[in-house]
């Protein structure tokens, strides 16, 4: 089996490299693809695949290109990990908004945008080169903001995608942690949209969303955007679904803004440039000749269970019995609050037969319902923006998201946003 990961020099690599090595018997070729300026960093990640494949007994190539197409071709898989404008631009998502008074994340509000108006097109290429090339090949896409990229590339009609987040599977293993329970005795059922789901839990077969909730003991995970909240009393107890983290952003956007404000004016930065702080230590980890294996140091980089999350989909997609993974696909009539065309993230049902998305019985809570519709609705905007070429339909996609609004504002950052992306967006008239 041939594989092609795309952003192959990320830091987070090793990770995925761990999970395909020590589950996956059939692969004979990882490829391992990056642009120029990520060369080096790509090839210490080559250097490290090896020596972990060696001390696994396995015999793996990890050839690495700068040749896209190359890779795809005859690939049974194409992860794609890639970030467009790598860390700087990241870090310039984040501080551009703040200069506006708005949230800088790199999946969500101002710069989920940004991120996704230089990350919908190179993925659209991609989608295009795989039809040709690989046209049995299935795209699974990790790169953020994931639901919106993904939408983008089920829009244009490549109905290989699949949008994966290690949130749920996240989750699912805090809560087992917290009582002390196997994690196949926890079951999430999730609704929604990337990082803005509602999840329902099961604990062997039966009900127990409200006792986790009462419990508090997740809280202070929940709340770590936003570590200063002023919680109303009760609030997590009584919402009746366990969130998603992300949508703190949207239930406290005062207190995770002053977050990011003071986060941006310490001496540590933005989440970014803590982060590129901690690939620096990482690539020195990855450089040395003694290690074969993924270091413990890469957990401060995030992304735990992400390989798990991938191998799972691709074992699943090649065994007759189906098995239920939280996915981001198109809604199907999963969901009745979304198109058919929507991409949601919700449980489905996967095997080599296909892949089906499964009904929710019940409607969305009122709360969790007008949030996702109307984030759907930017994601709908900025796809058609991108698309389109349209800077009005980007002003639009701004002013409808609950973390921007307003056209002033809205015009100003758009101003600012695509003159710092003038390399990497589409032209907008």
């Amino acid at each position: 089996m041939k594989v092609a990961v795309l952003g192959g020099g990320s830091s987070y690599t090793p990770e995925l490299l761990e999970g395909l090595l020590t589950r996956l018997e059939s692969i004979e070729e990882v490829w391992l693809v990056d642009v120029p300026e990520g060369r080096d960093k790509v090839e210490v990640i080559a250097g490290l695949a090896s020596r972990m494949a060696t001390a696994m007994g396995r015999r793996v190539r990890f050839p690495v290109t700068e040749d896209r197409r190359a890779a795809i071709e005859d690939a049974s898989f194409v992860l794609s990990q890639m970030r467009v404008g790598g860390l700087k631009m990241r870090a310039a998502d984040e501080r551009i908004p703040l200069r506006h008074g708005l949230i800088g994340q790199e999946t969500t509000g101002a710069g989920g945008f940004a991120n996704a108006m230089r990350t919908i097109p190179v993925a659209l290429e991609v989608a295009e080169d795989m039809a040709r090339l690989a046209p049995k090949a299935w795209l699974l896409n990790f790169t953020n903001p994931a639901g919106l990229v993904t939408q983008a590339v089920c829009s244009a009609g490549h109905e290989r995608a699949i949008g994966l987040c290690n949130v749920a599977r996240t989750m699912e293993r805090r809560i087992a942690q917290f009582g002390g329970l196997p994690v196949e005795a926890v079951e999430l059922e999730a609704a929604g949209l990337n990082h803005l789901t509602g999840s329902w839990i099961r604990i062997g077969g039966q009900d127990a969303t409200a006792m986790v909730l009462a419990s508090g003991a997740l809280e202070e995970e929940l709340r770590h955007v936003a570590p200063d909240a002023e919680v109303p009393s009760g609030f997590f107890r009584e919402l009746g679904f366990f969130p998603n983290p992300y949508l703190n952003y949207f239930f406290f956007p005062r207190a995770t803004l002053r977050h990011a404000e003071e986060a941006a004016a310490s001496a540590e930065g933005t989440r970014a440039e803590r982060v590129q702080a901690i690939e620096q230590q990482l690539f020195a980890r990855y450089r040395d000749p003694g290690l074969a294996g993924k270091p413990p140091e890469l957990e401060q980089r995030g992304g735990a269970y992400y390989s798990e999350v991938a191998v799972d989909v691709m074992t699943a997609l090649q065994a007759e019995r189906p098995r239920r993974l939280v996915l981001n696909l198109p809604n199907r009539g999963a969901l009745r609050e979304f198109a058919d065309g929507d991409v949601v993230e919700r449980n489905a049902e996967i095997s080599r037969a296909g892949i089906r998305p499964v009904p929710r019985e019940e409607p969305l809570p009122p709360l969790l319902r007008s949030i996702a519709q109307t984030v759907k609705e930017y994601e709908r905007l900025t796809v058609a923006a991108v698309t389109e070429g349209s800077r009005r339909k980007a002003l639009e996609a701004l002013m409808c998201h609950p973390l921007v609004g307003g056209a002033d504002v809205a015009d100003r950052l758009l101003d600012d946003l695509q003159a710092a992306n003038a390399a990497f967006w589409p032209d907008l008239r």
